[in-house]
């Protein structure tokens, strides 16, 4: 069975918290090191399906899903975490929000038992339900220390989970990475979300949904060499890239006014 149909048939949450995959959209996964071990996330590519924004977590589903992956019961379960079944039967039912709705305690308190690559990519749906809340501006640029930022306070600090987060983030299609990575340290890069990345400047382009696509499904290097190719497109035949766009030095797009006649 494939990774999906395991999904499936486990009733694991989607990333970031969706319990059913959305009307026509795709699935990708993705398997990775975290701090935690080895993680594994499946998710709707958001550039596949009409996404609202911001992206709604589903925080009773991803309890359900956590606990699935666990492979336990609600009684077993609520034994492990130190509460009752009745609670956890609310909580994953939505009646109740487990610490009045504040995911980091919640995060504490479930990141010890994230046990094998499926528990731990459940967790990271309450990692994406701290941060996306926040992602209020689809055409905003955010920088790794913004998303950082809702991961910790001054009791709870799930910073530590940030570069897991982001992977998933570009795995289903919600944040564009702006930077090189080896070039740009972590909580100074920069990220736009995929549903604005047409609108920028008020203008949008056909071909973009395409270009973003393919550029998520490229490793870290071959992202590298196709943004190189396109600034030396750029310095060659300026004019013509775009309509008047040109890449700068760090890649971003930028408009200039054609003065050819």
């Amino acid at each position: 069975m494939d990774r999906q149909g395991e999904f499936a048939r486990r009733r694991l949450t989607l990333f970031p918290g969706h319990t059913d995959q959305p009307d026509g959209s795709e699935l990708a996964s993705l398997v990775a090191r975290s701090p935690l071990g080895f993680f594994e996330v499946t998710g709707p590519l958001h550039t596949s399906f009409e996404a609202e924004w911001p992206v709604r977590v589903d925080v009773p589903a991803s309890l359900r899903g956590f606990r699935h992956a666990l492979d336990m019961s609600q009684v077993k379960f609520a034994a492990l975490i130190g509460t009752s079944r009745v609670n956890i039967e609310r909580w994953e039912g939505g009646t109740i929000r487990p610490f009045r709705g504040d995911v980091l305690p919640l995060l504490t308190l479930l990141r010890r038992y994230a046990d094998g690559p499926q528990a731990v990519g459940q967790l990271l749906n309450f990692a994406a339900a701290a941060v996306c809340p926040l992602m209020t501006r689809p055409t905003a640029i955010y920088t790794g220390l913004d998303l950082a930022a809702p991961l910790a306070n001054d009791v709870h600090d799930h910073t530590d989970l940030l570069p897991s987060l982001l992977m998933a983030f570009r795995l289903v299609e919600l944040l564009v990475p702006l930077d090189d990575p080896p070039l740009v340290e972590e909580l100074s890069r920069r990220y736009l979300p995929v549903v604005g990345a047409g609108h920028v400047g008020g203008r949008e382009h056909s071909w973009e949904p395409t270009v973003s696509a393919v550029a998520q499904r490229l490793t870290e290097d071959d992202r590298r060499l196709w943004l190189a190719m396109g600034r030396r497109l750029a310095e060659l035949n300026p004019r013509h890239m775009g309509q008047g766009d040109i890449i700068d030095a760090e890649g971003a797009v930028t408009a200039e006014d054609d003065q050819s006649h």
